[in-house]
């Protein structure tokens, strides 16, 4: 399956080893070598280096506190389509990288940060906590970023929203709009903002340190 994998996008095996350790070989003289406490962060690097799919094996309890963190399911890898539906890690930097493939004459990328607030009406922000109508959500996203592609001079549009846990002062959001004009990107990246908080079936808990509520 694994080979399989390779043939549709870059692929790697994570795996863990009797130190506690999740190693990800990258070629014959390059590995990663981590804590396999944070494997959220392994595969968020293996995401910025370019990697469409990552194989975990032997991470039956990292793999709960990640769907957790995560607020998503990661599917035992069975079945190819399985895999193929298996949620996106992405980040900053793989989201421009896949906004400017393929758009050859591309002068410019237009980006949006979302970032949790450490203080939210003047109370502390212990932590967010972000649930999605997950049936939906892909339908809504992609829908989203075609709609930005529509805008004279646009070549592409990608969004991600983080699900799960995030800690104040972490990212939530990347929103990336490729143009052949920097001219051309500012309203249609404006557009997204504002559209991805009224159409994506995403909802935010805040919670503090005496209480919590939905948003």
């Amino acid at each position: 399956m694994f080979k399989d994998l390779k043939k549709i996008g870059k692929a790697v095996l994570v795996v863990k080893n009797g130190k506690n350790e999740c190693c990800a070989k990258l070629g014959e003289s390059l590995q990663i070598t981590a804590d396999a406490r944070n494997l959220r962060e392994v595969l968020e690097c293996l995401a910025d280096l370019g990697f469409d799919f990552a194989i975990l094996k032997g991470f039956d309890l990292e793999v709960e506190g990640l769907e957790k963190g995560m607020g998503v399911k990661i599917p035992k890898a069975t079945k190819l389509e399985h895999i193929l539906k298996a949620p996106e890690i992405e980040t900053l930097k793989s989201v421009v990288e896949k906004v400017k493939k393929d758009a050859l004459d591309c002068g410019a990328v237009g980006i949006f940060i979302g970032v949790a607030r450490a203080i939210s009406e003047g109370k502390k922000v212990k932590m967010l906590e972000y649930e999605a109508y997950q049936e939906l959500l892909a339908e809504k996203v992609a829908e989203l970023e075609n709609n930005v592609k529509r805008f004279p001079g646009i070549r592409n549009a990608k969004l991600f929203h983080k699900l799960g846990v995030v800690m104040p002062g972490e990212d939530i959001v990347y929103i990336a709009v490729a143009g052949q004009h920097r001219k051309d990107i500012w309203a249609p990246l404006i557009l997204a903002v504002e559209l991805m908080k009224t159409e994506l079936p995403i909802w935010k808990k805040e919670i503090f340190e005496n209480g919590a509520r939905w948003v």
